[in-house]
Formats: C-alpha cells, structure tokens, sequence
C-alpha cells in the first residue's frame, strides 16, 4: 500500500471534506463539514512550510470526543535533517479510529498545497500528498 494523504473538497451550503489516509500498516477515513476559510488557512500555512525543524502546522476539525468524527492532522520535521511527516488521527462516526504517520518528501507538499488551492478556487477536488516508506536509522 503507497503511503499517502488525501482531502477530498466539496465547496456546497455547508462545504464538506472527505479525508483518507494510509502508512504500509493502518489507515483511516473520516467526513467532516468545515468552514472554507479553515481550508484556505491550512493550505497558506503549509505553503510556508517547514520554515525549521521545529516548525508545525496542525489542522483540525470536528471534536475530538465527537460521535461524528474528527481529524486532527499535525505536520512537522521529525528529525534533525529535516524529515518531514503527518501525524494523522482520525475517527468516524462508527466510532472507529486510527492513528499514525505519513512521512513525504517537501516536492510532494508543494504539489499537495497547490492541488488544495486549485479545489478551493474550483469548488471542489482531491488533493492528495504521496507518501514514502520510512526511513530508518542505521547505527
């Protein structure tokens, strides 16, 4: 399974997302409805980014102890080389969650970003990050 990302956009009365994501080992789905200028803030912010190694950008959206389901979405560098990763959670409204992390390459974010500002200017579409398998350390 490629490691990826993906936000589905639908602009409507009330404007809505769809986000999928998966690793090599879990994945999670989750709908929720949202507030355009929520999107559009998300995608300025990681147009920007990682601007340091310390450097994060969370998005969220629903409650976390929600019966509807959330999605919590935490971008950063996880190493001091610059490594850049999504610690994804989301849950449904079946009560199911997960929880984990996509790490990508900054070429993938900058083609994700724009994908997420082409939808919004369209009012609709899907974005989606592409993933890489883990790095490992060998010592």
């Amino acid at each position: 399974m490629q490691p990826r990302l993906e936000i589905e956009f639908l602009r409507d009365e009330p404007s809505k997302i769809w986000i999928t994501a998966c690793n090599e080992d879990f994945a999670g789905k989750t709908e929720q409805y949202l507030n355009v200028q929520l999107l559009e803030e998300f995608a300025n912010q990681l147009s920007v980014f990682p601007q340091s190694n310390s450097d994060e950008v969370i998005f969220k959206t629903g409650d976390a102890d929600s019966s509807y389901g959330y999605c919590e979405l935490k971008f950063h560098c996880f190493d001091s080389a610059g490594h850049t990763a999504v610690l994804v959670f989301v849950s449904n409204d079946n009560a199911c969650t997960a929880k984990f992390t996509v790490q990508f390459e900054t070429l993938a974010l900058d083609t994700f970003v724009s994908s997420i500002k082409f939808s919004l200017k369209s009012g609709s579409g899907v974005s989606e990050l592409v993933g890489i398998k883990p790095y490992t350390q060998n010592v």
